[in-house]
Parts: C-alpha cells; sequence; structure tokens
C-alpha cells in the first residue's frame, strides 16, 4: 500500500459520535464497513448514536453530532490530509428545519475549525473541513447540531444513514490524491426512530 493510500486511510478511520438530542433514547455504537476507493480493505465507520426510540407525528426534534479526535496522522511520504468531508442521508418521513445546522461553539480543534462548512442538499447533511491537518498532528471535527420535522404516518420507521465519506491526501510526488469511501447499503443505518401518534393537546383546565 502506497503512502497516498495510507494517507487516506488515516482520515476514513476517525471514529465519530451522534448525538440525537430529543426524548430519551438509547446509546448504541454501530458499524458500517466500508468500500475505499484508496486504503485497502477493512476500513470502517464507527460511531456512536443516541437516537429516541419514538417520536411523535409532527414533531420536531434536534440532532447532534459530535466526532471524536482523529489521533495522531503520520504516515511516511504524507505532507498533509484536507477536505474531509462527510455526507449524512437524512431519513425519509422527515424535513429538514431550513437553516438549523450550525456548529456547536467552541467544539473542534482550532487547526480545522477555520473555513468548516455545514449545509443542506437534496435530503443529505454535508460536513466539510477544507483545512490542512498536517502529517505528525491531530484534529477533532467541531460538533454539528441540526433539527428534523416528522412528517411520516404512526407507525413509520425512519433511519438516519450514513452517505459517503472522502478525504484528499497530499503526498510526496504524488501531489493530491482523493479517497471516496461508501458503506454497503445494507449496513450504512446509524439509527432508527419508530413514528408514534401525535400528541393531543392538553384541554384547559
Amino acid at each position: 500500500m502506497g503512502p497516498q493510500a495510507r494517507a487516506g486511510a488515516t482520515a476514513i478511520s476517525i471514529v465519530a459520535a451522534l448525538v440525537l438530542a430529543g426524548r430519551v433514547g438509547l446509546a448504541a455504537t454501530v458499524r458500517a464497513p466500508l468500500q475505499c476507493s484508496q486504503g485497502g480493505a477493512g476500513q470502517v465507520f464507527t460511531a456512536t448514536v443516541t437516537a429516541p426510540s419514538t417520536q411523535p407525528q409532527g414533531s420536531t426534534y434536534k440532532v447532534r453530532i459530535d466526532s471524536s479526535g482523529s489521533g495522531e496522522i503520520r504516515h511516511a511520504g504524507l505532507h498533509y490530509i484536507h477536505d474531509m468531508a462527510t455526507d449524512y442521508l437524512l431519513p425519509a418521513g422527515t424535513e429538514y428545519v431550513p437553516d438549523s445546522a450550525h456548529f456547536v461553539p467552541e467544539t473542534g480543534t482550532a487547526n480545522v475549525r477555520a473555513g468548516a462548512r455545514v449545509w443542506y442538499e437534496d435530503g443529505m447533511l454535508r460536513v466539510v473541513l477544507p483545512a490542512r491537518v498536517e502529517n505528525g498532528s491531530r484534529y477533532t471535527p467541531p460538533s454539528v447540531e441540526f433539527q428534523l420535522r416528522v412528517t411520516a404516518a404512526s407507525g413509520s420507521r425512519l433511519s438516519l444513514r450514513l452517505g459517503q465519506i472522502r478525504v484528499v491526501a497530499n503526498a510526496l510526488l504524488l501531489g493530491d490524491k482523493r479517497t471516496e469511501c461508501n458503506p454497503n447499503s445494507r449496513s450504512n443505518v446509524l439509527a432508527t426512530t419508530l413514528v408514534g401518534s401525535a400528541a393531543r393537546p392538553r384541554a384547559p383546565r
């Protein structure tokens, strides 16, 4: 495996923690095997997910994504990695609340906060960290929050899924080399929420 492949593998092995705030839910660790264009086999996306087990029809709930640190990034021939990107596929049966996606202030390390972007696009939440992370250093992505509104009928299942993960490694003599990783469609579910009946308004006393 060449230096550019090892560099790509480093960024893809970053562990994320996803916290979906709303009703009290259950925490679970999920592992999604990845097929990557660089870095060889055996890459896995791992996340600790806390999600509401049920959510009323018509309600709105908050999603928070807290990513863990990368660990030291060190590979022979690597200059730096940059443009680390992750796509999350929002559940069918929900609507993204406009302008709700943002980074939580004072989270993540300073070396990737500059220029970091998070936005909604075509059913996906997209996170991009364009900053350079030098060989021999490490980073922690800033935390993300956004809101979803439940539009599905009672009895529906809302599945948050992992989309594509991408990173660009700059290596000696090779320049920039892009790595793309995609999960298996049967193992990319990060959290599932069952839609319950709409909450009934309280009668006046």
